[in-house]
């Protein structure tokens, strides 16, 4: 028996899921330390409980997904909105070097998902799911592919995606840290580590005031610029079907953000990024939380072999990209390794986990800013985009 859940109903759901991972990670610092985001972690609790109550009465609880479009939408705004073309420029060579191992790796962990799949009898296209939808994109990426028109017909993919997500994230945890150790002292300089004087201070994070938060014109301004990127994106998406291009809702309201926000730095009128990013991130963390409620536990069942050796296959991919092509183009020695180690921790999990990774490894070993400046750079402004429109061009071979 269907229980529909109505969207208002659904939103507090969401924000409850939010407070209930926040809660858990408290009594759990485990999940905090692998930076699972809080959302995942409630929502899959809530996940849980839906697919008991499945089990026990026969009652399948179905989640309104009329907001959780929305929220996708403003949430690749976001994103788009913050890939601003000349800090690239100004990284140099190496955001460079991490922006062509993103292309590499975006390519090998779809070649080595569509193989898996393939290899399993399951749809080659679910194959996307099993490489970079999941692994260097992360979970809201997967969540927004699952729904997209080229993954229809796809069973299973939003809970294959939201399942290698949750795996690469501790992967990324686990395995950059010590790849990147391993690195350092092969450096005998830096065998006996760095002393706490000589770790990196990191400059801190700006925030908005509470007379910059309740500053109404930032936030009306920054919701105009929302909706219009909402409003072309749609007029672009439509365009596309007419040429016969398959370009799904987020990946159209994020190329017009981009367009838009490195236009307007052109105009000398930036968009403003603090209000921008922190209504993304809100809209990201719900649209999370409703995603992972509404992922079907009892379909993973059938995918639980070919999730453990996509995690090996995609660990050693990642890890072999790292080792191989980031390290020695980046000048190997001290660079190159805290390069190395956030490279695998942001292509494998997420950019909490890179910079994680990062930090511990400056703490331990001393400054990298060059690393830090590429790796950040590079993944912030460079990786959505590219992994977009790559996946989109992958759909496009397989269907």
């Amino acid at each position: 028996m269907a229980a529909p859940v109505s969207e208002i109903w659904t939103l507090i759901l969401a924000v409850l899921a939010i407070r209930l991972g926040i809660l858990t990670h408290r009594v759990l610092p485990r999940l905090r330390e692998w930076n699972i985001p809080p959302a995942i972690t409630g929502g899959l609790l809530i996940a849980t409980l839906v697919t008991a109550a499945r089990e026990a009465f026969g009652i399948e609880i179905l989640f309104a997904d009329g907001i959780r479009q929305t929220l996708l939408l403003v949430f690749f705004v976001g994103v788009g909105l913050s890939a601003k073309f000349s800090a690239l420029f100004r990284g140099g060579l190496g955001v460079a070097v991490i922006c062509l191992a993103i292309v590499v790796v975006i390519s090998l962990q779809n070649l080595a998902g569509v193989a898996i799949a393939t290899g399993f009898g399951l749809d080659a296209a679910l194959g996307l799911f099993f490489g970079s939808i999941a692994f260097l994109g992360g979970h809201g990426t997967a969540a927004a592919w699952a729904q997209a028109a080229p993954a229809q017909g796809l069973g299973g993919a939003l809970e294959v995606g939201m399942a290698c997500a949750t795996l690469g994230l501790i992967a990324g945890g686990l395995a950059a840290g010590p790849l990147a150790s391993w690195l350092m002292r092969r450096e005998p300089r830096l065998a006996g580590g760095a002393s706490p004087a000589s770790a990196v201070i990191p400059e801190p994070v700006p925030h908005l005031t509470s007379s910059e938060l309740l500053n109404s014109d930032r936030w009306l301004v920054i919701t105009l610029v929302i909706a219009l990127c909402l409003a072309l994106g749609e007029v672009l998406r439509q365009w596309a079907a007419q040429a016969g291009i398959v370009m799904p809702g987020f990946l159209a309201v994020m190329v017009v953000a981009v367009v838009l926000t490195n236009g307007a730095d052109l105009l000398r009128h930036p968009v403003d990024m603090a209000v921008a990013e922190l209504t993304g991130t809100v809209a990201l963390r719900l649209f999370l939380a409703i995603s992972m409620m509404g992922i079907k536990l009892w379909e993973l069942e059938a995918f639980i072999l070919p999730l453990l050796v996509t995690l090996v296959v995609q660990v050693a991919i990642v890890c072999l990209v790292g080792l191989l092509l980031v390290y020695p183009l980046l000048g190997r020695g001290h660079e190159g390794a805290v390069a190395s180690g956030g490279f695998i921790g942001v292509a494998l999990g997420a950019m909490p986990v890179g910079l994680g990774v990062m930090n511990r490894l400056t703490a331990t070993f001393g400054p990298a800013p060059k690393a830090l400046l590429a790796v950040t750079l590079a993944a912030a402004l460079f990786a959505d985009t590219a992994n977009a429109l790559l996946v989109n061009l992958g759909f496009a071979l397989l269907n």
